[in-house]
């Protein structure tokens, strides 16, 4: 930690954006990628069968696609669903019907690759008794159910967060800077005023087009993408504790 954080956040900010996946919640990315493409895949198999498996693994990674590079015309679950049904028109069940059983099923696996750290849940809540409005800021591609789920491997849940971006009440993803403003409005928040604490130099560091500052987490830093992560402050998750201890309660 370095003075200058200690000064820029402790006079600014009143709204904290985090990250769920790596960042609230410790794994590797590449295990859990793996991990969730391949469960994802066996219950599309036991659903549909091996060949239409693989025009459902299509037609959803075309929609997870379209998703990320939404244009705010539809939410992000409509514009998913009109790319799937392009691709897959006959497709025997509703999509988001199987994704909930998926979720609300075989999901809970994935928890194999969670690294489990415990402080998540004090950490939350001691900002928020602070006065700091919390923003679970993960990339809008899944459902509530899903989100859910992946909090609960960290011991953490919604009602930690004054609002949770989700496929549902987003229409744009990360690192569109329009993802940030859209999550800020939600909670009454200037941009300026809110820190986004994250660990992926692609998505996360786009909130500073947006406004907001940015802390990369390092613990699991994911390094993609071609913007400097100077622009940002950096620290592993022990000292991120020890600063959110430091900032003062919100005038």
């Amino acid at each position: 930690m370095t003075s200058n954080l200690e000064i820029l956040y402790t006079e600014r900010i009143n709204t904290i954006f985090f990250d769920l996946d790596a960042t609230l919640v410790p794994y590797v990315q590449a295990e859990l990628t793996e991990a969730y493409f391949g469960d994802l895949h066996t219950f599309a198999v036991k659903q549909f069968g091996s060949s239409q498996a693989e025009r459902f693994d299509a037609a959803a990674m075309k929609g997870f696609h379209a998703m990320k590079q939404n244009d705010g015309s539809l939410s992000n679950i409509q514009r998913f669903r009109q790319v799937f049904y392009q691709v897959w028109p006959d497709c025997p069940v509703d999509v988001e019907a199987f994704y909930e059983k998926f979720y609300n099923g075989p999901f809970e696996d994935v928890r194999r690759v969670v690294h489990y750290r415990g402080n998540e849940k004090k950490l939350l809540q001691g900002l928020r008794e602070k006065g700091y409005k919390l923003v679970c800021a993960t990339n809008p591609v899944f459902p509530l159910s899903a989100n859910r789920r992946r909090m609960s491997w960290a011991g953490i849940e919604p009602s930690d967060f004054d609002y949770v971006t989700n496929y549902d009440n987003c229409r744009y993803c990360k690192p569109s800077p329009d993802y940030f403003r859209e999550a800020a409005a939600a909670v009454g928040a200037q941009p300026e005023l809110c820190l986004m604490v994250g660990n992926d130099t692609m998505d996360d560091l786009g909130a500073i087009d947006a406004g907001l500052q940015v802390i990369l987490i390092t613990d699991y830093l994911h390094v993609r993408g071609e913007r400097p992560t100077e622009q940002a402050d950096a620290m592993d998750f022990a000292a991120f504790l020890q600063f959110a201890d430091m900032l003062p309660r919100v005038k």
